[in-house]
């Protein structure tokens, strides 16, 4: 289908322990949303999604599958001579969607609980991760490609975003001793 094939996009070790992550963060997220106040119950439910997704992903490469779809109606429509530019509009747009997002995300969990707050920032830091894989920026590729204490920076990047959000979706599902 337009050049992509199902398949295991990531067959190292670090591609399962990332799989690993992402569905354990989702279901340490569905579990929050269980055990939370009634407030916070839909903020778990998102994220479980989301953590859900990109777990599939990371697997599947659906991006790869979008990309080749964008690359056969670019040609198809004749605009393929100029497919910097969209991409170029397309990484903008989703940085302002993610900015958007995050921006709510913040405001709206201003008053619930420091797992909430937490697990914000780690799903930032895991959309923030996604646009920068998207925009594919010579000197970024670059960095994220560099070793730190043995472990590539793209690695400790995304895993360490899962594990925020893993870690804060732990907090939120212990009792606390109130419901609110």
């Amino acid at each position: 289908m337009f050049g992509w094939k199902p398949g295991i996009g990531d067959p190292t070790v670090y591609g399962w322990l990332t799989v690993a992550a992402y569905a354990l963060g989702a279901l340490l997220c569905w579990r929050a949303s269980q055990r939370a106040p009634r407030r916070e119950r839909r903020f778990w439910l998102v994220l479980t999604a989301v953590l859900a997704f990109l777990c599939i992903n990371k697997q599947l490469d659906l991006q790869t599958l979008f990309t080749d779809i964008a690359r056969v109606e670019a040609k198809l429509h004749g605009w393929y001579d100029r497919r910097h530019d969209y991409q170029q509009g397309f990484v903008a747009g989703l940085a302002v969607a993610f900015a958007i997002t995050i921006l709510i995300l913040s405001l709206r969990s201003r008053r619930d609980r420091p797992a909430v707050r937490g697990a914000v920032v780690g799903i930032a830091l895991i959309l923030l991760f996604v646009l920068v894989r998207a925009s594919s920026i010579d000197r970024i590729d670059w960095l994220l490609a560099r070793h730190l204490g043995g472990v590539k920076i793209n690695h400790a990047l995304e895993l360490g975003s899962i594990a925020i959000v893993a870690a804060c979706a732990w907090l939120a599902s212990r009792p606390t001793g109130h419901r609110r």
